[in-house]
């Protein structure tokens, strides 16, 4: 049993993490309404194309790095005004238990992260971080049970990613009864795609396609 001070400062950790993960989402979810584009980096060398399109960008979703490296990658985006949404099943020798998701809330501090995985998704959701659950709709079958867990209102996640964003009926039909809100990413290599997916009820698009970054979707109304 934890002596009763230890108790406290454990509750008022929580208390101060959940603060920071409402005010990050807040930030998060006014560039997303804003700019409605998500660069999602794959390798380092397209850090700088990103930041390049910066005034067009809702936030960089970053897929690359190791433990060594990762903390300079978000350090250095974020410090040219671009949330940082880190994909942490893509980061080398990462393990996200107890231990690997503190040491990203502590020491890497990325505005949001990203993952496919329940388990670290309830886990990184106690410790106050903000959480977006990345769907892959590869049948009917999974799209059903994630319309029945939104029905239910059983969604822990704070936002949704669904991939590929090629489906706007499956997309429209998840956003009239989503909890949280929805982006959306993968097979998106054109202006008609994006504007497709904002049509049908997504909150963004997220894209690999340095190109398409250029675009500027911003005060256009969907």
């Amino acid at each position: 049993m934890l002596p009763l001070v230890q108790v406290g400062l454990v509750k008022e950790e929580r208390n101060r993490g959940r603060m920071g993960e409402k005010r990050e989402g807040t930030v998060l979810r006014s560039r997303l309404e804003e700019y409605k584009m998500v660069a999602a980096v794959k390798e380092p060398k397209f850090i700088e194309r990103a930041l390049a399109n910066k005034e067009h960008l809702s936030a960089v979703l970053l897929m690359t790095g190791t433990i060594l490296t990762v903390k300079r990658y978000v350090d250095f985006i974020q410090s040219h005004g671009l949330p940082v949404i880190l994909h942490v099943d893509k980061i080398g020798g990462l393990q996200m238990d107890r231990d690997g998701i503190e040491f990203i809330k502590r020491n890497v501090k990325p505005t949001a992260i990203v993952t496919t995985k329940s388990a670290v998704i309830k886990k990184a959701k106690l410790s106050g971080l903000f959480v977006i659950q990345r769907v892959f709709l590869i049948d009917t079958e999974v799209f059903k049970n994630l319309e029945e867990d939104a029905n239910q209102k059983q969604i822990i996640s704070d936002m949704i990613e669904i991939m590929p964003c090629r489906a706007p009926d499956f997309l429209r039909r998840l956003a009239k009864v989503s909890p949280v809100p929805i982006i959306t990413g993968g097979l998106l290599n054109q202006f008609e795609h994006a504007e497709e997916a904002l049509n049908n009820g997504a909150l963004a698009i997220t894209t690999s396609n340095a190109e398409m970054w250029e675009f500027n979707f911003k005060d256009k109304s969907f």
